[in-house]
């Protein structure tokens, strides 16, 4: 869980630099050598997060928002 962590917070913070670089004086080939990098960034890291997270204890019929208590509307009458 830690290498997801520090991947997350680096693929992050380069997108925010990306984001702010014309804004600061940045030229034109860099902020478009980083627009060309940034779609290999975010594959790598779906990938990390698909390989090294965990998966979630509850199906989407339970819950299809895992980060909430929210129980999904219509769960018993399907169970029954």
């Amino acid at each position: 869980m830690k290498k997801i962590k520090i991947v997350v917070t680096i693929v992050t913070l380069y997108l925010i630099f990306f984001q702010v670089s014309p804004f600061i004086g940045i030229s034109d080939d860099i902020i478009f050598t980083m627009f060309c990098i940034s779609p290999c960034l975010v594959i790598y890291i779906v990938l990390v997060i698909l390989k090294n997270g965990e998966p979630s204890k509850y199906t989407f019929d339970e819950r299809f928002y895992d980060d909430l208590n929210y129980e999904r509307n219509g769960t018993k009458q399907i169970a029954e």
